[in-house]
C-alpha cells in the first residue's frame, strides 16, 4: 500500500476531489503522521494568501537555497590542506612513539677483531722453529 502523499494529494484532499477510498486513504496518513498534518497546515495558509503557490513554492526553495548556502559558510568547512597536515603529524607522531617505545630492541652486535694474516703465518713459523 502506497504510505505516501505527494502535494498535489493534498491538494486534491483539500479541495474535495478524491474518492472514498483514496480521501480515507489520505485522512489515516495525516492521523499518523504529523509531518501530513502539518504539509496540509501549510497549504492552507498558502492558499490565504494573496501569492499562487507555485510562486510560493519557488519563494521557499529559493529560501532554501539561501539558508544552505549561508550555513555552509569558509568559517565552518575545514579547508584541505590542514586536515591532510594534520594526518601527517599525527602519523609521524605514531610511528615515533612506536619505534621509541614498542619496537624490539636488539643490543648491538660485538665486533669481532680480525686477526691480520701476517701475525699467523709468523706464528706458525716460530712454532715450527720450536719443534724441529
Amino acid at each position: 500500500m502506497n504510505d505516501h502523499l505527494t502535494f498535489d494529494d493534498l491538494r486534491a484532499y483539500q479541495a474535495g476531489r478524491l474518492s472514498g477510498p483514496a480521501r480515507h486513504r489520505v485522512e489515516r496518513l495525516l492521523l499518523e503522521d504529523p509531518f501530513y498534518a502539518d504539509a496540509l497546515s501549510g497549504l492552507e495558509a498558502m492558499q490565504q494568501a494573496a501569492t499562487p503557490t507555485s510562486e510560493q513554492l519557488a519563494d521557499l526553495r529559493n529560501a532554501l537555497k539561501d539558508r544552505i548556502h549561508a550555513s555552509a559558510t569558509k568559517k565552518r568547512l575545514w579547508p584541505l590542506w590542514i586536515a591532510t597536515t594534520t594526518a601527517a603529524i599525527l602519523f609521524m607522531l605514531a610511528m615515533a612513539i612506536y619505534f621509541i617505545f614498542f619496537a624490539p630492541k636488539q643490543p648491538p652486535q660485538p665486533l669481532k677483531p680480525a686477526r691480520p694474516a701476517t701475525t699467523q703465518s709468523t706464528h706458525q713459523v716460530s712454532m715450527d722453529q720450536f719443534r724441529g
